[in-house]
């Protein structure tokens, strides 16, 4: 057994949370390149991955030494963040209890006709949440969460190079 091998960190502790930041943005790049040789299921895993990497980001800069009340605000301040909480808890944990945006939200898939523009190099059905009145597209939807994310790394000074 292998008790103390004189390492002195964790790759966690090393990366910081703009480690994490990194793999959220490689689920948003995978998402992005999703092609024709996924099934659709892929595509959905992906998204999921993306949602749930994208909230424990959350817990990334508290951890950090972020101000609590300020990434509580920016998660709870927009509809965007607040329906990849509820994703990410709702995939998580099966149960939603604590102050979601809809605890009985649905991910359903879309017909897309072929001769219709699409994003997905498949282009006949494209992923979506119907949460509370609202409809998102989660492939749009994962965009948004990063440009609110990079808004306010920008905002708090925070470099994620």
């Amino acid at each position: 057994m292998i008790t103390d091998m004189g390492l002195r960190h964790t790759l966690q502790e090393i990366e910081g949370w703009q480690g994490q930041y990194k793999r959220v943005l490689r689920w948003q790049h995978r998402i992005r390149m999703a092609d024709t040789a996924r099934s659709s299921a892929d595509q959905l895993d992906f998204l999921l991955a993306f949602f749930a990497s994208c909230f424990d980001l959350r817990d990334w800069l508290i951890a950090s030494g972020v101000d609590r009340e300020s990434v509580t605000a920016l998660f709870r301040g927009n509809v965007e963040l607040r329906v990849c909480r509820d994703i990410a808890n709702g995939f998580k944990h099966f149960r939603i209890t604590d102050h979601p945006y809809d605890a009985k939200f649905s991910v359903v898939r879309e017909y897309v006709p072929e001769n219709w523009p699409s994003y997905v190099g498949h282009g006949e059905s494209k992923w979506n949440i119907v949460a509370g009145e609202d409809m998102f597209d989660l492939v749009a939807l994962a965009h948004q969460c990063v440009d609110l994310l990079d808004e306010f790394l920008h905002d708090q000074g925070l470099n994620a190079a």
